[in-house]
């Protein structure tokens, strides 16, 4: 008979723990502020990075001259050509200027694009530095960020008669771009500490007015898309990697002329950053509590005092430490090590 009765008390024991563990699982959730509950999908984000533009644009009306040690210049072919151009143009790259009564002779090379277009190609160097916020909700985030850009651009080399054409650079070595974006993603992959997010980004951009003249130049929308790979250093904190490619260009009016030149601007680029969740809830108000994980205090939950946001937590509940304070540091030493 005692043995019957302890087999029923340890049972009832058991159920009572059940439903009381159930309920705190349940209350943990339900007792978040719905405000801290909205703030908490907020995610705040800032990386750098490297990217490499591959400019090219393409000549395919007017003419072009090439006099020795000097950079070329196009004109209008359908007006007569004698010992002088009377009108042509430089730096059609962002600003073009006009040049006049530039002489012919029998070192000079003439080539009318309108029986063989020239494409000219340089490569660019970008340094892009974002900040970002996006909302999380599923497997899905959406936002918006802003990036400043330095953009530094090489030598622009013809496709063709490498010989007679020579390359030219740009009126600038180094300028920017200031960009803002919406941002659209989803989670194709997820284990506790890692993650792998393709996302979109589509946006509008402005060139340094200084190398780039608006009045002349229209632009396009860009296109990013990438993938984040992502890794949590704590329940809030992340790093992150994510390679890209982007597609934007801007069309270019020269002067004086009906003359069109499309710049078109491929890139391809790799950024590193950090992301900042923002705690879902209020931290906890008792100054001498050292309780490490999420935790209770009457009907409420409440994250950490104690717990520092750059090291690792379990996302659902937080993360005792390995080893106990009063063992860490000078703490041994002390009589009251909290």
């Amino acid at each position: 008979m005692n043995r019957a009765k302890a087999v029923l008390f340890i049972l009832v024991i058991s159920i009572t723990n059940s439903f009381a563990q159930g309920s705190l699982k349940k209350s943990s959730g339900s007792n978040i502020n719905p405000f801290r509950r909205f703030i908490g999908n907020i995610t705040v984000s800032g990386s750098i990075g490297y990217g490499a533009t591959f400019n090219s644009h393409e000549i395919t009306s007017g003419g072009i001259i090439q006099n020795p040690n000097s950079a070329p210049l196009i004109f209008d072919n359908t007006f007569a050509v004698t010992d002088s151009i009377s009108i042509a143009y430089t730096n059609w790259i962002g600003n073009p200027s006009v040049i006049r009564n530039t002489p012919i002779d029998t070192t000079s090379f003439l080539l009318g694009t309108d029986s063989i277009a020239v494409k000219y190609k340089a490569l660019g160097t970008n340094i892009p530095i974002n900040v970002s916020v996006h909302y999380v909700f599923d497997r899905y985030r959406i936002g918006g960020g802003f990036a400043f850009e330095p953009y530094f651009v090489g030598d622009y080399r013809p496709g063709v008669f490498k010989d007679d054409l020579e390359s030219f650079k740009a009126d600038f070595k180094l300028s920017y771009y200031l960009r803002w974006y919406f941002m659209l993603g989803g989670e194709v992959f997820k284990t506790k500490r890692n993650m792998i997010v393709v996302d979109a980004k589509v946006g509008t951009y402005n060139q340094q007015k200084k190398h780039f003249n608006p009045d002349v130049i229209k632009k396009g929308i860009f296109f990013n898309l990438g993938v984040r790979f992502e890794h949590s250093l704590s329940e809030y904190v992340k790093v992150y990697l994510r390679p890209s490619v982007e597609f934007k260009n801007y069309t270019i009016t020269i002067p004086e002329s009906t003359y069109n030149i499309t710049h078109n601007l491929p890139a391809f680029y790799t950024n590193i950053g950090v992301t900042w969740r923002l705690p879902d809830r209020n931290k906890c108000p008792i100054s001498s509590c050292h309780t490490q994980i999420n935790h209770h205090h009457g009907r409420k939950n409440y994250r950490s005092r104690v717990h520092p946001f750059w090291k690792w937590q379990d996302p659902d509940y937080g993360q005792n430490y390995p080893r106990l304070v009063k063992y860490k540091g000078k703490n041994k030493r002390k009589i009251n090590p909290y």
